[in-house]
């Protein structure tokens, strides 16, 4: 299954539902493949808890767990859910088990990377530390696949349903999953050939609405070439973006490079130096990509 559907699965949680809103994700580990007719569970702990500056909100930060029929791991990703109301914080600090930290299907990649290198790359273009790449791809989602990609992970929060509550176009939120599965998915033609992602960090900034389009730029922060064969690792930061024109807009660095994602610095970054992307940034994603180089230059006609 797509890594991004696999990840849903992983996250959806029905405890969710008391949020307020999810304020992102991070650590999300693909250790093994989930096959169509595979059956998994899922399992999750509480990891960290803390009250927000305002004194009225807390912050969970549970770890979730997608295991299949055999007991393998196949899927963890931290998740970071946002409550209207305030708990006791804890300094109780629960270390990760060496399950969670395997990388299973990662390695076993990279150990057929001498197969790898006997087949034709189809990866068109080659990338550096520093590239930027507007993708030209745009979606968007309408209500009704919201709502059923929504029971189908079984996620019940009012706010992706209760249209006699709230306005569809302006108060109706699209799932935070699928957010991240329509950022990350618009990038792919681009980042091709991707044989392994990992994500270290998602912010999720503004909400999405049901039939807003979508676009994404990404960030190439580093390129790792010291890898078996002909295989590198990418380091991206992609950034999705809401009914907005992405040519001719000067994005800052500090964008591109702030370890700051929450969203206040994200909003004061925009305001500051590039008021074209003011409220329209939904989701910063920082990821890590295996695929195959580019061995030779293409010359598409």
């Amino acid at each position: 299954m797509p890594f991004c559907l696999v990840l849903y699965l992983a996250s959806a949680m029905s405890h969710e539902d008391s949020a307020k809103v999810q304020v992102g994700f991070g650590r999300c580990i693909y250790h093994w493949p989930v096959f169509a007719g595979d059956t998994v569970k899922k399992t999750f702990k509480v990891e960290r808890v803390r009250n927000t500056s305002d004194g009225n909100h807390s912050i969970i930060n549970f770890k979730c767990s997608l295991i299949n029929q055999r007991g393998k791991l196949c899927m963890s990703a931290d998740k970071r859910l946002l409550f209207e109301f305030p708990v006791p914080e804890s300094n109780v600090t629960i270390p990760p088990d060496e399950s969670e930290l395997s990388q299973l299907f990662r390695d076993h990649l990279l150990s057929k990377s001498s197969v790898m290198s006997g087949m034709e790359s189809h990866s068109l273009t080659s990338l550096r530390a520093g590239s930027l790449i507007l993708h030209t791809l745009t979606r968007s989602i309408t209500f009704a696949q919201s709502q059923q990609l929504a029971s189908l992970a079984r996620l019940t929060h009012e706010r992706h349903f209760d249209v006699r509550k709230y306005d569809v176009k302006t108060e109706i939120y699209v799932p935070a999953g699928l957010v991240l599965g329509l950022t990350n998915s618009l990038s792919n033609r681009d980042l091709h050939e991707s044989l392994h992602e990992e994500i270290e960090n998602v912010s999720y900034i503004h909400h999405l609405h049901p039939d807003d389009v979508v676009s994404a730029f990404s960030y190439i922060t580093d390129v790792d070439e010291n890898l078996p064969g002909e295989l590198e690792k990418l380091s991206v930061r992609t950034i999705g973006v809401k009914n907005i024109d992405l040519e001719g807009i000067d994005f800052p660095l500090e964008l591109l490079l702030t370890d700051k994602t929450y969203t206040k610095n994200i909003d004061r970054i925009c305001k500051s130096l590039c008021p074209k992307l003011t409220n329209k940034i939904i989701a910063v994603v920082d990821r890590k990509i295996i695929r195959q180089s580019n061995r030779r230059e293409v010359f598409l006609l």
